[in-house]
């Protein structure tokens, strides 16, 4: 695989995180969700797979083109899915989180 691919990767990978960071920090505050160290692997990881699966393996190309370390890269369609990804696994995460924390403490109070 030649540098620029690594470059590439790379750059999605960080993408990634910042992504699924946000992601969760934003179903935090809008659905009391965790804001814990735990609360955020999931959605990078979504973040990532969303990145790959359009970008890679379906190389569907959502909005314009740039060249980008020797690739042609729909950036900006990529980084919406990726963000898309993150924020429907941050909202699942919060709202399961919710429902648990609910359940448990209804348990407790009987």
């Amino acid at each position: 695989m030649p540098p620029q691919a690594y470059a590439l990767v790379t750059l999605f990978a960080v993408s990634s995180l910042v992504l699924g960071w946000l992601a969760v920090r934003i179903a935090a505050r809008a659905l009391a969700g965790p804001r814990s160290p735990w609360a955020y692997p999931l959605p990078m990881a979504a973040a990532f797979l969303a990145l790959y699966l359009v970008g890679h393996r379906l190389g569907v190309s959502i909005g314009p083109e740039l060249p980008l370390f020797g690739f042609r890269v729909a950036l900006f369609g990529d980084l919406a899915v990726g963000f898309a990804g993150a924020l429907v696994v941050a909202a699942a995460q919060a709202l399961l989180v919710r429902a648990v924390v609910t359940r448990r403490q209804a348990s407790v109070g009987r």
